[in-house]
Parts: structure tokens; C-alpha cells; sequence
């Protein structure tokens, strides 16, 4: 006997809406260790900095560093200006928005969420093995 190995049609009428949160393209850009880090470093020092500098706080290799930035900035998270032979990486106004102003708070509340950026990810605060 054949098998149907069609998949079967799924009704989705009974299926409450999927909410459509402006926030997934925050928390896909997030969800790497390294932009994250990236992210938490701008948002601690409140100013731009050069690329070069990012990289060299991070320990980041040039290349790896742009290319984060890079991801970060199609997600709308960081701004990006060359000035000459520099990049001035920071946080762009509408990302700014979701820490909170005039307070001395490093919470970023994006409604579905919220992360601390005081608190270093698990992974980095792990002792590394030899």
C-alpha cells in the first residue's frame, strides 16, 4: 500500500492570531553573545564610539566586529556615520526610546520583554577552561 506523504491542510481558522510585535527584529539582532555585548557597551557609555574602539573593548577581530555592526544596524538598534576613515557606532533615537529617560536605569523594556543590561550573559560570566 502507498503512503500520502502530503502534508494534511491545518485549519487555521480556529487559531488565535499571531501578534505581530515590532520587537522580533530587536530580539533576533540580540540573540548573539557578541552583539548583544556590542548593544550592552553603547548603551553603558551613553555616547558613539569609534568602530576600532567597539572591537578593541569586545576583543573583537575588525571584521567580526563590522559585520555584528552591521546586523545590528539593519535591525535598527545602532547608527552608523563615517566621518573620514572612522565609523561612529550608537544607539539609534527609536531604539533609545525603549530604555528608560533620565534615569540611571540600563533596563531595556521592549513590551514583550524586558532585558538588564547591568547583568552579563551566563555564558561570559562561565569560567573559561583551559
Amino acid at each position: 500500500m502507498a503512503r500520502d506523504w502530503r502534508l494534511n491542510q491545518v485549519d487555521s481558522s480556529h487559531m488565535p492570531p499571531r501578534p505581530d510585535h515590532q520587537c522580533l527584529p530587536y530580539l533576533k539582532a540580540l540573540s548573539d553573545e557578541s552583539r548583544w555585548n556590542i548593544v550592552r557597551t553603547l548603551v553603558l557609555l551613553n555616547e558613539a564610539i569609534t568602530l576600532g574602539d567597539l572591537a578593541d573593548r569586545l576583543g573583537l577581530s575588525a571584521y567580526n566586529a563590522s559585520r555584528h555592526v552591521r546586523i545590528l544596524h539593519e535591525a535598527g538598534i545602532v547608527t552608523v556615520e563615517r566621518a573620514g576613515r572612522f565609523k561612529w557606532i550608537g544607539i539609534t533615537p527609536r531604539f533609545r526610546l525603549h530604555l528608560p529617560a533620565g534615569t540611571s536605569s540600563d533596563t531595556l523594556d521592549l513590551g514583550c520583554c524586558r532585558f538588564d543590561f547591568e547583568t552579563k550573559s551566563p555564558s561570559s560570566r562561565r569560567k573559561k577552561h583551559l
